[in-house]
């Protein structure tokens, strides 16, 4: 009776307060949601943005903030369990890390890499977080924009090609491969604690 509306209350809040510096600041603003995504996905708060994005797409045919943000948020969770997968000695692990790694690439969806890699290990999701921001800020000043809405990942690239801008295309796919290149480095530099076997 408390958490549930003072969740809703504050992710309303960092709502307004996102598309406030992306109205002032652009990029920026594609930038702060690419490095929060996935905190904001631990505490749920990521659906308080689902009205907004249909409304935004609904009234102009695209979305420009948020959804462009996920690009590198979703795909880092696919590079940091492929990082985590490359170097860990741990059997269970490394088919944890395999399979959430082609989820979050692939499909876009990032849970498996986000709960399964990156929070049970800790220091993987601060590689998410810093490739988040980098491929936010990207994005942001590539311009992109999603048509629709979806997880964002290698089968749902389409919702952010423009029509009217064939660079759209090529800017998507960079951002894709940064993401898994950045966040894949960046957690062998900062590096985890492997599990024991069998943990």
């Amino acid at each position: 009776m408390i958490v549930g509306p003072a969740g809703v209350w504050f992710g309303n809040g960092i709502s307004s307060l996102v598309y406030m510096i992306h109205d002032h600041l652009g990029f920026l603003a594609v930038a702060i949601m690419g490095a929060i995504w996935p905190l904001l996905v631990i505490t749920g708060m990521h659906r308080v943005f689902t009205p907004t994005i249909l409304m935004r797409i609904a009234a102009t045919g695209m979305e420009g903030m948020v959804m462009p943000s996920e690009i590198g948020a979703n795909l880092s969770l696919g590079g940091v369990a492929l990082a985590v997968a490359w170097k860990t000695r741990n059997h269970e692990l490394r088919q944890t890390s395999l399979a959430a790694a082609s989820s979050a690439i692939l499909a876009g969806i990032s849970e498996p890499g986000l709960y399964g890699v990156a929070v049970r290990l800790k220091r993987p999701l601060i590689a998410s977080l810093i490739t988040g921001f980098v491929c936010g800020t990207v994005a942001g000043l590539a311009g992109l924009a999603s048509r629709s809405m979806a997880a964002p990942g290698v089968a749902t690239a389409v919702q952010f090609f423009d029509p009217k801008d064939s660079m759209s295309i090529l800017w998507t796919v960079v951002v894709m491969i940064l993401a898994v290149v950045l966040s894949f480095v960046l957690t062998l530099v900062i590096g985890f604690d492997d599990l024991p076997e069998g943990e």
